[in-house]
């Protein structure tokens, strides 16, 4: 019953922490798609006006459906994988363990990816309707692309998005749980600009160790929308090499960090919200429904 309970906790917190870090910072993440599907060098500024003055304020909120659709089995998945992870081996809580945080975060990065995936496919394709609006539903949509391809259409990029988040989480839960533990060592109790301050810090660590890998899972993901004979990143492993040489070709090294300010932005400001979600969650949870 104990277990039970436990994965309840931590399905019911990371769902909440799901919601908040879609909401709390989707247009930063609409600026980042746009930034990462252009050739020419811009900057966040220019970006966000582009698509104020185009497609007006709601632009900015495009594609959020999908991410929050899948924002509970995606973030419930993480945190109560992790969270799994750490009961089984017995981790002290209160203790520097960097290994642990490490490798259970990566465990936990590589099971939510399955469901992130198809979440980040749909989204960025109503991310890139910049002119006329073709599909304006998740689910039409969906059933679009499983009409044409088959189930394997809803995750294409799978394989990238498995590269992204197996270093994206294992630093992120390292930031995360080394932040909270000094903060906690300094004051001996940790308050709720504490679990903010640990999610800032996550959020940017695991950017800088990931966001090469997101740039490419999202010119990977991006041409669902092109015929099966005109796709160029193809392969065993997905095309992630194709796309990286292609990549490089182009633009070079600096081809890979292309949009990344924006990204630091957006994942600073829904790491926290997410990370806040959470530790309110579970305090909720053992506050109000425990017992």
């Amino acid at each position: 019953m104990d277990q039970w309970n436990e994965f309840l906790q931590d399905t019911f917190a990371g769902s909440i922490g799901g919601i908040t870090f879609v909401l709390s910072a989707h247009p930063f993440d609409t600026i980042k798609v746009r930034m990462q599907m252009v050739s020419e060098n811009t900057s966040i500024l220019k970006t966000a006006y582009k698509i104020f003055k185009q497609e007006g304020p709601f632009a900015f909120y495009k594609g959020v459906v999908s991410p929050l659709l899948f924002s509970f089995p995606v973030s419930a998945t993480l945190f109560a994988c992790y969270e799994q992870y750490m009961r089984y081996f017995q981790v002290d809580r209160d203790s520097y363990q960097l290994m642990h945080w490490g490798v259970g975060g990566a465990y936990a990065g590589f099971i939510q990816s399955f469901a992130t995936s198809p979440s980040e496919l749909f989204k960025i394709v109503f991310q890139m309707q910049i002119s006329e609006r073709k599909r304006n539903s998740v689910l039409r949509c969906i059933f679009e692309f499983v009409n044409k391809e088959g189930i394997a259409a809803v995750f294409k990029g799978v394989n990238s998005t498995i590269f992204r988040d197996i270093p994206q989480y294992a630093t992120f839960f390292i930031a995360f749980e080394s932040t909270k533990q000094y903060l906690q060592s300094e004051r001996g109790y940790l308050n709720i600009f504490d679990q903010f301050l640990a999610g800032i810090a996550a959020g940017l660590v695991c950017i800088c160790f990931s966001y090469p890998q997101d740039m490419i899972k999202t010119k990977i993901q991006y041409e669902i929308l092109e015929s099966k004979q005109n796709r160029r990143y193809i392969g065993i492993d997905g095309g992630i090499s194709k796309c990286m040489k292609e990549i490089y070709k182009e633009t070079g090294f600096k081809g890979f960090w292309q949009g990344f300010n924006s990204c630091a932005i957006y994942y600073m400001v829904a790491c926290s919200a997410q990370l806040v979600g959470y530790e309110q969650g579970r305090i909720f949870w053992d506050t109000y429904v425990k017992h």
